[in-house]
């Protein structure tokens, strides 16, 4: 079976949220043969040069133990990775910077965060604020202690921002044209899980999040589909 999760927004292994999804990692071990994380695992990923934030080291930890174990975790990276660089491709991540189209059980599918997809202008000025090189140099200046603290809080204010339901509509709209040449499509972004089956083979899913639903979305030989974990 293969898995797909998002939009945890870790900001710490204390939190109720990064509890739930190690136990959720740990109790699927042996059922998952892929996992896939459409972005967003952490409310903010900036690495610096010698360090990481340590309040992340606990799920990494949790997916360092699936990687050592042989089974692949593909990392897509969404709106909250702002600067990624040899860290997680040395703990073994597959790092997709933007979408990928792969083949599971015969079937073509697409994945992607969706952040490239929403339009609104928060959207807009945020990814133009944490793409830029500029930003990204003086970032570093600031004591990584202060600069986390600080991006986190950002981050937050980014990750509550109204969803829009044309943002959900548009992630939709995506996924239907881009079904004319792939079986599936997987998004994230929304916060809000969704399975549509548009004919007999071709699906939308949407991960949804792990703040509120605890949802993930799966295909296994006999059944794609989203489901929800009940800890």
């Amino acid at each position: 079976m293969h898995v797909f999760i998002s939009d945890a927004h870790i900001r710490s292994e204390r939190s109720a949220r990064a509890n739930i999804l190690n136990r959720f990692l740990r109790e699927m071990y042996g059922r998952i043969d892929s996992l896939y994380i459409l972005g967003d695992l952490f409310e903010f990923w900036f690495e610096y040069n010698i360090v990481f934030p340590k309040d992340y080291f606990k799920t990494l930890a949790t997916l360092y133990n699936y990687i050592q174990r042989g089974k692949q975790v593909h990392y897509i990276l969404g709106n909250h990775e702002v600067m990624t660089g040899s860290l997680l491709k040395n703990f073994g991540f597959i790092i997709h910077r933007q979408d990928a189209t792969l083949e599971i059980y015969g079937r073509r599918v697409y994945l992607a965060h969706g952040n490239k997809i929403d339009r609104r202008a928060w959207t807009t000025i945020w990814a133009r604020l944490l793409n830029s090189k500029l930003n990204h140099t003086l970032y570093r200046l600031i004591h990584p202690d202060i600069g986390v603290f600080l991006a986190q809080g950002i981050a937050y204010l980014s990750r509550r921002q109204r969803r829009n339901p044309r943002s959900v509509k548009q992630l939709e709209r995506f996924a239907r044209e881009k079904l004319e040449n792939v079986d599936v499509v997987v998004l994230a972004h929304s916060h809000i899980p969704a399975c549509r089956q548009f004919n007999e083979h071709k699906y939308y899913l949407n991960t949804g999040d792990w703040i509120n639903h605890f949802s993930y979305g799966l295909i296994d030989r006999d059944r794609i589909g989203i489901e929800y974990y009940r800890p």
